[in-house]
Parts: C-alpha cells; structure tokens; sequence
C-alpha cells in the first residue's frame, strides 16, 4: 500500500510540475499575444477614425467617398456647376505601389470617355488613367505635379486629377450611391482574385489586398492588371 501511495505522489508531482510549466508558457504566450492584439485593434480603430474623419465609407475592402459618382476605370467624378472634377479611386491605389510622377492634359484638350488622360509613374512601372467622360480639360491639379505622393495619400481631395467641361448632361457609365459601393465591393474582389490566381498570393488582415502589388509583378503582367482594371 506505501508503493502505492508512493507511485500516485510521484505522479500527483509530475502532474503537478507540467501544469506549472504550462502555466509559465501560457503565461509567456499570452505577454506576447495580448500586447499584439492591441496593437492590431488599436490600429483597426486608427484607419477607422481616420477614414470618419475623411468622410470616407468601407465597400468590402475599397474604400470610397459617398456621394462621388465612379467610371469603370476606377476615377471618381464630382460634378460642379456645369464641370466635373476627377481622381482616382481607392482600387486605383492598391494597384499603384506609390506615385513618383504625374502627367496630366493640358487645359483645353478634348476627351473622348474612356481615351487616355493622364498617365501615373511609380517609378518603373506606369498608369494609365482614362477619361471618365467626354469633354474638354478645364483646369488641372498644380498640387499632385509637385507632390505625386497626393494621389497616394489623399486621393479623394487634394489628389484630384483634373477638371473638365462634359460634352453633355449624360452620364451614361458611371455608378453612383448604393450601385457604386456594390460595384466597388465586387471589383476589390475581383483584383484580389486575379491577385491570386496570377502569384499565388492571398489577402491578408482579414481579406484586406496585399499592398504594393506591383513588386510581385513583371512588366507584361503589370501591363495585363493596369489593363484589366483600370480601362
């Protein structure tokens, strides 16, 4: 009987000792995780109040600016007694790696909707950004020529493009309100897809896009994502 209650104390003390080595490890993993949890959340809550404070809404992943109307080579259009200005919207800016350079029309060029307007560099690689409509530039953006970095970091106020005069009232082609957030939500889908069908890569932070995207990419495959999504 003393073997025996001699082998259940050596167990009860070994059984003791792992869950108290356990505890220490649960313990260290929690000192790491919880802090990195913060973090995350804290930063979730920052890109949160920024976007509020930008007047800015979520469409799945993209974000937008109600109240814009968007054509399909993803800019944005406002219209202004009798003009319309135009940036880029926020899918534009998760296909651009950054913005080194911009060129833009010259004031009193004609447009056809759709035709090449301005081209964005990143440095070896380039963007070109069609016309949402057609018309006649008016005015561009003096502000973006000296800081490209604009079109990046606040591209749907100080980043605009240009502004010009439509040829007419129709505004056939552009998606606004809840069409535009729908649409929008779907075409960040869709980029993520090709995204990963193409290099294998996925999304991360909870299905937000990989971002810059372009160092994943040569340049006939840059060239084939600038000209399926920004056409």
């Amino acid at each position: 009987m003393d073997a025996i209650f001699g082998i259940l104390q050596n167990l009860g003390a070994f059984a003791g000792g792992i869950a108290a080595r356990l505890g220490i490890v649960l313990l260290a993993m929690a000192a790491i995780l919880v802090p990195a949890v913060l973090v995350f959340g804290l930063m979730r809550a920052f890109a949160w109040a920024r976007r509020r404070a930008q007047g800015l809404s979520l469409a799945g992943t993209v974000r937008y600016r109600p109240g814009l109307l968007y054509a399909p080579g993803h800019t944005w259009v406002r219209r202004e007694r009798g003009t319309a200005r135009v940036g880029v919207d926020d899918l534009a800016q998760k296909i651009l790696p950054w913005a080194v350079s911009v060129r833009l029309p010259k004031p009193g060029t004609a447009l056809r909707a759709g035709a090449p307007a301005a081209v964005i560099s990143a440095g070896d690689r380039e963007a070109v950004i069609r016309a949402p409509l057609g018309g006649t530039v008016m005015a561009v953006n003096p502000d973006v020529v000296l800081d490209p970095s604009l079109v990046k970091s606040d591209a749907y106020a100080r980043g605009w493009l240009f502004v010009m005069r439509p040829e007419s009232d129709d505004l056939e082609g552009l998606r606004g309100e809840g069409e535009a957030q729908a649409w929008l939500a779907a075409e960040g889908e869709r980029l993520n897809h090709w995204l990963e069908t193409r290099l294998g890569i996925a999304t991360a932070d909870g299905g937000e896009l990989m971002d810059p995207v372009a160092a994943h990419l040569d340049a006939r495959s840059w060239q084939e994502l600038t000209d399926t999504f920004l056409r």
